[in-house]
Parts: structure tokens; sequence; C-alpha cells
């Protein structure tokens, strides 16, 4: 059905995303005290799309598009576009650090669609092995939000399906992922990152080689920049519910229902 596909994606305002389900210790203790990392990002309300980052990467494929149809002047207008909005993005709150092995490639992703493996805090072997102790500066250019593969659409599903449709066509990320919660609908969260500084040195030397005539050298060079995207994926299934914390804050949460949720999200 409709429901099973993204509910909503790209250049909305958007959490940052990471962290750890809950562990299974958890589910005795009172659920105001079940705060996970990814909890505390989202009521934070960090990691917001870059929109200087999200320009600068549609800039980078129109230019790759423009050379293709050989109007080097509209390339080099938009490659020129492309360096003006990475440098705004580097003072932008929206960017934050993580290793690269923390993230996912799109090659990961398109395999977790087949063996539905995509879990927060998967390990990128190769990436770790490139990058397994630095820290590196990523912007946030897209992000999306999908229903689990075991969603079964009730009317009251699909009405929390609407309404956290209408919350995040309003930018409001917090509210859609409050309103999914609390009818108990599993949401994976995915948001696509390039890293920054290494974007703005593949832009950068692109912009050179078009201006030297060198077109096919600067697809390439563009090319490298996008193949950079990787994606933060989070199970959000793995959140307390607000509502839920208020009630349960001075008693142990039910072993069934926290156990039956717990269990869902360490898929």
């Amino acid at each position: 059905m409709a429901y099973r596909k993204s509910v909503a994606a790209a250049l909305v305002a958007a959490t940052f995303l990471g962290g750890a389900a809950y562990a299974a210790d958890q589910a005795v203790k009172p659920a105001a005290m079940q705060e996970t990392p990814a909890q505390k990002a989202i009521d934070q309300d960090v990691g917001k799309l870059s929109k200087d980052g999200a320009q600068a990467f549609r800039d980078m494929h129109m230019a790759r598009i423009a050379i293709f149809d050989a109007d080097p002047a509209q390339a080099k207008s938009l490659i020129g576009k492309a360096q003006s909005a990475l440098a705004k993005a580097k003072t932008d709150d929206a960017v934050f650090t993580k290793a690269e092995a923390d993230l996912k490639t799109p090659a990961d992703m398109a395999a977790s669609k087949d063996t539905n493996a995509a879990q927060p805090g998967a390990t990128n072997t190769a990436s770790k092995d490139m990058n397994a102790a630095g820290k590196v500066a990523w912007v946030p250019v897209d992000a999306q939000m999908t229903l689990g593969e075991d969603f079964v659409a009730t009317p009251e599903k699909a009405s929390a399906v609407n309404e956290a449709n209408k919350s995040l066509a309003k930018g409001d990320q917090k509210g859609a992922i409050e309103t999914l919660k609390l009818a108990h609908v599993d949401v994976n969260f995915v948001m696509a990152v390039l890293p920054l500084d290494k974007t703005t040195a593949d832009v950068n030397q692109a912009a050179t080689l078009i201006g030297q005539g060198k077109y096919y050298e600067a697809n390439a060079a563009l090319k490298t920049a996008e193949d950079g995207m990787r994606f933060d994926v989070i199970d959000a299934v793995g959140l307390p519910q607000k509502a839920a914390a208020h009630t349960a804050a001075a008693k142990p949460a039910p072993q069934g229902h926290a156990g039956a949720t717990d269990g869902k999200a360490a898929k």
C-alpha cells in the first residue's frame, strides 16, 4: 500500500537521528528514565537539514547535466553557485561531526532493502578501515521518513500517518514523530549527508577544470563528490513515548508491552 512508501522526504526540517534502541534490561525501568541518545537528539532538535548544503548538491548535479548537454556556460554558472552554497553551509548549525564508519553507503542501503537489515549503529567495514578513529564534518542535504515493513494500515494508524504528513509539510519533524509514536507506528528515519570538506574540495576542483575546458574531468570530479554521500539511519520505534513517560514515571513499565516494543526495535 501507499503507506509503506516514504511518508515524507527531501528538504523538510529534520532531526539528527542516531543512537540505539532500548536494551532488554530497560524493560523494568520507569519509562521516564528510558532515554536513548536518539531521544536526546530529537528533544534537542539538532541536526536540521542544511538549505545551503541541499542547494549545493542540486547545483552540483545540474552542473553535470549541463556538461552532458554541452552547455559550458551553464555548467560554469552552476558550479559557481555550488561553491557559494558550500561556503555558506560551513557556518550552518546543521553540520555535525561523526565517524564515517558509523554511517551507511548507498550500497549498504540498497542491500538492506533486500535483507531488511538496515539497523541503527550497523558498521560499514570498508569505511571503518579508511576512517576508524577520525570524525568528519557532515552536511545534511536530504531526509526521509519511512514506515516499517510490517506496517498494517488500521484506521488509527492511517490517520496518524496523514497527521504526520501534515506536520512534515509544516517542517514539524518532532510533531510527526510524536504522532506516529503515540499510534505505535514503526518508523525509520534516513538522513542523506555529504562530507563537507571533501565535497568542497571536489567542487572547487571541478570549477577549476571547467575553467580550463576539461569538462570530462570536471564531470568525474563532480561524480566523486556525489558518490561521497552517506546515510544515517534510526529505527524510531525505539524512542519512548512522552505520554507513556508521564503516566509511568512513578512505576515500572509493564513487562509485556515494553518487551514487545524492545524486540521490534532490536530487529
